[in-house]
C-alpha cells in the first residue's frame, strides 16, 4: 500500500501476491515503432523509451501478454483492469490478450480518448484522433461505481 516501485514490470509482478489487487490501470508502450523523449519541467526531469519491436507485433503481443497474465494473477475476484492503447495493437490487445486471459463474458466497456492536439502528417489517410481503453474484470462479482453528473446546458439542448 502506498508504494511506488521502479524496475521491470514483470519481475515486480511475479513478486506480488496472488488476487491482492483491485484495480490496475495500464499505460503500455503502444507499438508505434518510435522513440520517445519527453522532458517536463526543468532539466533535471527527464523520461524517455523506446518504443520499437524488433519481431512485429507478434513479439510485442507476447511480451505483452505474459504481463496481462501476471496481472490476472494478482487481481482481486472482485478485480478489473483499464488497459490503454491507440490503434497501432488495440485489436490485437483485445483478441489475442485480453479475450483470452480474462475471457469475452468479462468484458465491461470501451472508452475512447478522444484527443484535440492531433494532425495528419499522413494525406492518404484519416488522422487517428483517438486511443482506447479496454475495461475488462477478473469475474462478474466485479465492483463498478458509476459515476454521474450533470450534462451541460448546451449538450441538453442538442438531445
Amino acid at each position: 500500500m502506498n508504494k511506488l516501485l521502479l524496475g521491470d514490470n514483470l519481475s515486480i509482478l511475479q513478486q506480488m501476491e496472488s488476487e491482492s489487487v483491485d484495480l490496475i490501470y495500464l499505460d503500455p508502450p503502444f507499438f508505434s515503432n518510435r522513440n520517445y523523449e519527453l522532458i517536463w519541467g526543468d532539466a533535471g526531469e527527464r523520461r524517455s523509451f523506446e518504443d520499437r519491436w524488433s519481431g512485429g507485433v507478434d513479439h510485442y503481443i507476447a511480451w505483452l501478454k505474459e504481463r496481462v497474465a501476471q496481472i490476472h494473477r494478482i487481481l482481486k475476484p472482485t478485480g478489473s483492469i483499464f488497459l490503454h492503447c491507440d490503434w497501432h495493437a488495440n485489436a490485437e490487445i483485445k483478441v489475442l490478450i485480453l479475450n483470452r486471459i480474462f475471457g469475452e463474458d468479462n468484458f465491461r466497456g470501451e472508452i475512447i480518448w478522444q484527443r484535440h492536439n492531433a494532425h495528419n502528417d499522413a494525406k492518404k489517410k484519416i488522422a487517428v484522433l483517438t486511443d482506447t481503453i479496454w475495461y475488462y474484470s477478473k469475474s462478474n462479482k466485479c465492483t463498478y461505481n458509476p459515476v454521474y453528473g450533470k450534462h451541460s446546458e448546451a449538450y441538453t439542448k442538442i438531445m
